[in-house]
Formats: C-alpha cells, structure tokens, sequence
C-alpha cells in the first residue's frame, strides 16, 4: 500500500483483480458480521465482555495489517472497502431492517481494518522513500565521482603533454647547443667543460622530466626509475663540490632493500635538503642519515637554522616533494626548532599511486559517513519509540499494583475494632478507630444507604483477589447512624 497506487496489470487480469477485491470486502463484511453476533460473555463472575465486539475489532486489525504487508495498491484497496460497506448496508437491510445502521457498523469495520492498514503502511512507505532518496544520493555522488576522476586524469594528460612538448624542447635544445659549444676548438679548454657539464645537465633534467610526466599521467614509466641514473652518493659529492658541508651516513643495505621508485624519490628528498640548507642557512654544516627499518626506509636530514632570516624566497619544492612522496604512500615531516629536520619515510618497495594521497574526503566517503550516522539515529529513535512506552506502561503498572496493595492493606478494619463503633457515635470519635482509606470498589449496591447518609466500606481483613466480610459505617449531622457487616456473598 502507498508503493502503487495504479494496478500494475492490464485487461483482463486488471478485471480479474478488481472482481477479487469486491469477493474479498463481500467476505469481510460476512465474516464480520457472524463474528458480532458471539455476544456478551462472563469470565468467572467478576467481568462481562462483548465477546463479539472484541472479535470483530481483532479480526478487522488483523486483516488490515495483512493487507498493509502485502503492499496492496490502493485502488483495489478503494474496492474492497466499497465492497465492505455495501455488503454491510445490504445486510443491514435485509437481516437488521435498517440499512443506514448496517452502513454505519460497516464504516466501524472498515475503520479498524484501514487505522491498522496506515499503521503498517506508512512507516513502511516512509521508509521506502528514505531508502529511495538515499540510493539516488549514492548515484548521483558516484556519477559525480566518475566525472571528477575523469575530468582529473583529462587536465593531468594535457598537463603532462604540455610540460613534455613544452619544457622537454627547450632542455633538449639546450643540450645540443651544449654539446656543439663544447666541441668548438675556439673556446678554451675550461669553457668547453662546462659547456660539457651543462649538457650533461639538461640531459638529465630531460630524463627526470620524462619520469615525472608519466608519473603526472600515471604511466609507468619503465625501468627508469631512478630518473637520471644519479645516485645518493652523487648528489652529496655533488653538493661538497659546490661548497656545502655535507656529513652523509648511508645505510650499506639501502642499495640492495629498495626498488627504483623509493630510491629516485629519496635522491630528491636529499637534493632538496641540500639546495634548502644552501640557500635559507648558508655555510650550515648538514648531516645526512639514510637507514632501513623493516618495510620502511627512513631518512634524516639536519642542519643548523641562520642566525638571520635568508633573503631567497621560499619556493614549492616541499611541497612538490610531499606530494610526490604521499603519491608513493610515504610521509614527509618538518620540524623547525634549534635545527632544522627534514624526515622522509617511504616504503621501500614504493609503487605511484594518487589514491595514496590525501586530497580530501570524497563526496561519495562523505555521504557514506552521513548516511550511517543517519541510519545509527533512526535505529536510536526506533529503539526510544518501542523503549519509552514500554517505560511507562512498566511504571504505570508499579504504581497501580502499588496503590492497588496499600489499598487493600490501609482499607483493613479488623473486627474488635468495627465492634468497638456504635450507632449515635460522633463523626470524629469513629474516624479515630477507621482506617486512613477505604476499600477499592465497595459493594455499595448490596445494602440501601440510609437517606441523607454518607457511608463508607472497609473490609475485614486482607484480600486481594476472594471478597470477606466488608463492614459499613454511615454518617449524617456528624454522627454515626448505621453500622453493618455485608457477607462475601
């Protein structure tokens, strides 16, 4: 119910389900009627109950929570219900003489069966929209993930393709202009090796170029890993040729524990402590320190800070290297404090890959987080619907079952006590023997009360189920003008 509204069938199975309807509201009004003709029933002389009445309201909730199960569409619904309040009319007429009294009785019927109907059907439909909403949510943020994914591997292709066509051509020309320079018997032989040592130069930053376009493209980029063929020990010799101290203390099983990826990105973790250390604390001695431990290798770099703040302008190679070491599932730590210390740890067998790197929670991770925390809230407020109302109807009882026994025990007025009351007594000398409460529900009809009276009941000893002897005091003009014992009977 509520989930289709139009009968999903055609022709003559839609005729088929409409003639099952009418037969079913004709065979509920039928049943409801045998059923409200049980009549009145007593349970052991203390109560009277209308067992029809209670059979049809069972009966009628019963199958209105059947019906709400079954998701039945509304307009066979609608039918059905039609169905109930003319048969019920129909045998108002022809077995009550009143037709407007069977519908009205029908309208009973119907009532119990749709309150039970809603009852299950709308939470139910609720849910089902809540499940909906949540679904298409899903979709939408995977579909809107996709398009981020692909609109991101788009722009990294176009960038790589730009910086390989753009920068990867003028390194080349650069080295060849070099290397034709340094052929040129006219220059001297010191200018020649430099112009030697510039090509070698921009050979290698060609290499490396080539290795962080396909990293930016996530290609692999072969066995080139180690970008330029340079090694750690190269970039420290390389910085002591250029004036800066460097106290290095390389592991002997680094080598040998890590593949081309963690040793390329460790090369440029210490090519950028090193230019770092050169130009912000220029003449600071720098220590270097490169172990493996256990699937890591970890490397350490210190140096003294400048008495003075550098005049160089900060650039971005920190945080390039960070990236590029997240993009190998590494860690980069800064520390600033009587030195500066620059930590890397990388795995050692390092694989690129950007879902190493946090870029931020997705909106598909979002969302999956909101929609637990919704589903832990409505589990919460289901349990607090069922709980609250168990609370109460349990602390409810307590307190009746707890007045229902001080009742009984306070209402007790033993015998020597009630002997000790005499009719012409006064109101206050009476109150004085009675007990603090009367007895719950006085058999005030056995015995006519005195007119102008006003009597009151207790019993003669504890009962809480079997009636004893109840005694009678009546008072009127604050005297006591009858006193009476009234048998179990």
């Amino acid at each position: 119910m509520f989930d289709d509204d139009a009968l999903p069938l055609t022709g003559r199975a839609r005729v088929r389900a409409v003639a099952v309807a009418v037969l079913a509201g004709a065979v509920f009004a039928g049943a409801m009627y045998r059923l409200e003709r049980l009549g009145r029933v007593e349970v052991s002389g203390l109560a009277v109950f209308d067992a029809g009445q209670l059979a049809v309201i069972v009966a009628a909730t019963g199958a209105g929570v059947v019906i709400g199960r079954w998701r039945t569409p509304v307009s066979l619904v609608a039918v059905g219900v039609a169905a109930v309040l003319l048969t019920s009319t129909l045998i108002g007429l022809w077995v009550r003489s009143d037709a407007v009294r069977g519908l009205v009785i029908g309208i009973a019927y119907v009532s119990c069966l749709i309150l039970a109907m809603v009852a299950i059907a709308v939470p139910r439909a609720r849910r089902s929209y809540v499940r909906r909403g949540w679904e298409l949510a899903f979709a939408e943020a995977r579909e809107h993930e996709a398009r981020v994914a692909q609109a991101v591997s788009r722009e990294r292709e176009a960038m790589a393709g730009e910086i390989h066509d753009g920068l990867g051509h003028r390194l080349t020309l650069i080295a060849v202009q070099a290397a034709r320079l340094s052929l040129d018997e006219a220059l001297p032989e010191r200018a020649r090796v430099e112009l030697q040592r510039i090509r070698e130069h921009a050979a290698a930053a060609s290499e490396e170029l080539g290795e962080t376009v396909a990293l930016l493209a996530e290609r692999s980029p072969g066995a080139g890993g180690s970008l330029s063929g340079l090694g750690i020990e190269d970039v420290v010799e390389r910085a002591r040729a250029s004036g800066v101290a460097v106290d290095c203390a390389l592991a002997p099983e680094v080598a040998a524990s890590v593949n081309d990826y963690t040793h390329a990105a460790l090369m440029r973790a210490v090519q950028e402590g090193l230019t770092n250390a050169a130009k912000h604390a220029p003449g600071a001695a720098v220590r270097v320190a490169v172990e493996v431990v256990g699937d890591e290798v970890v490397l350490r770099m210190r140096n003294a800070l400048a008495p003075s703040p550098s005049s160089e302008r900060g650039g971005h190679g920190l945080v390039a290297l960070r990236h590029r070491i997240a993009i190998l599932g590494g860690t980069l730590d800064v520390e600033e404090g009587a030195d500066f210390v620059l930590t890397v740890r990388l795995p050692c067998a390092a694989a690129p890959s950007t879902r190493a790197a946090d870029l931020g929670s997705s909106r598909l991770g979002v969302l999956a987080a909101e929609a637990a925390r919704a589903e832990r809230r409505h589990r919460r407020v289901a349990r607090q619907a069922w709980l609250v109302p168990v609370v109460v109807a349990f602390v409810l009882g307590v307190v009746a079952a707890g007045y229902f026994v001080y009742n009984t025990v306070a209402s007790v007025l033993p015998p020597e006590r009630f002997a000790a009351i005499a009719v012409g007594d006064s109101h206050a000398s009476a109150v004085s023997v009675l007990p603090p409460t009367q007895m719950l529900d006085a058999p005030r009809s056995a015995l006519p009360e005195p007119a102008g009276a006003h009597c009151e009941y207790y019993e003669s000893a504890v009962s809480f189920f079997e009636r004893v002897e109840v005694y009678r005091v009546c008072f009127a003009d604050d005297r006591v003008v009858a006193v009476d014992t009234i048998p179990p009977s």
